[in-house]
């Protein structure tokens, strides 16, 4: 049994599947439109959705990441936004979802849970995040802050759990998981996938006000032997390469 985590106290995904029911998602975009205006299922859809938000304090912990029927939205909470546009909180959800959706930031979990659950020797350490373009959304910080504040902040910082531990869960312990030959570990013979960096400037920067920051600290970075970042320096290389499973 094995488990990943990025340590933080939000989630990410879609409004959606936030906060409709799996029982009406089903489908395209058209379709549960459809659904909103069936006489009989769209009362149903509005009334769990405003279960759901009352179980989120009325939406003060969703946070809007990414929203291409209002930009302006992105980066507040659904409360912020029913109060600036006074409207329900409810009918807010609503618009957004008719309109094509949005992905959002869910403050739903605890710290005293993330920093339990980081202590054990099988949780490996995974963003669950993407590659992000800076830009006008505010995405969760995970794509750009996971494995420095795991490593920097929880470990060199908060001394909760020893260097290496934490370096082990980003490393070799996902590489086994993974069955991951000749990689995760420094080896004679593996492959030359290495980073480098300053213990005490290694830190996150992003921050979920202002998730665009890249980490602070690294030193350089090789990707099978070649640098990615040398000294401190971004280098316009391409040496990654496609790793498959070994069952494939």
């Amino acid at each position: 049994m094995t488990a990943d985590q990025y340590p933080y106290v939000a989630s990410s995904t879609s409004l959606r599947a936030t906060l409709v029911p799996s029982k009406y998602r089903e489908g395209t975009n058209k379709e549960f439109v459809a659904r909103l205006d069936d006489p009989e299922t769209g009362p149903k859809i509005k009334a769990d959705v405003a279960k759901a938000l009352d179980g989120r304090d009325g939406g003060k912990r969703i946070q809007i990441a990414q929203c291409e029927h209002n930009p302006k939205w992105q980066g507040k909470t659904i409360t912020a936004i029913a109060e600036a546009e006074k409207k329900d909180p409810v009918d807010i959800v609503l618009e957004i979802e008719r309109n094509g959706g949005a992905q959002v930031v869910n403050f739903a979990m605890s710290e005293e849970d993330v920093r339990l659950y980081m202590k054990q020797p099988w949780v490996a350490t995974a963003s669950d995040g993407g590659v992000q373009v800076p830009g006008a959304t505010v995405p969760h910080p995970r794509s750009y802050g996971t494995f420095p504040r795991k490593i920097g902040f929880y470990a060199v910082e908060e001394k909760l759990i020893p260097v290496e531990f934490a370096v082990r869960s980003a490393t070799g312990l996902p590489a086994d998981i993974l069955k991951l030959k000749d990689r995760g570990y420094l080896k004679a013979g593996y492959f030359a996938d290495v980073v480098v960096f300053d213990p005490k400037a290694y830190r996150d920067t992003a921050t979920f006000e202002k998730p665009h920051q890249y980490a602070a600290g690294v030193k350089w970075v090789l990707v099978n032997g070649t640098a990615a970042v040398a000294d401190g320096t971004y280098a316009e290389t391409a040496a990654g390469r496609v790793l498959r499973h070994p069952s494939k």
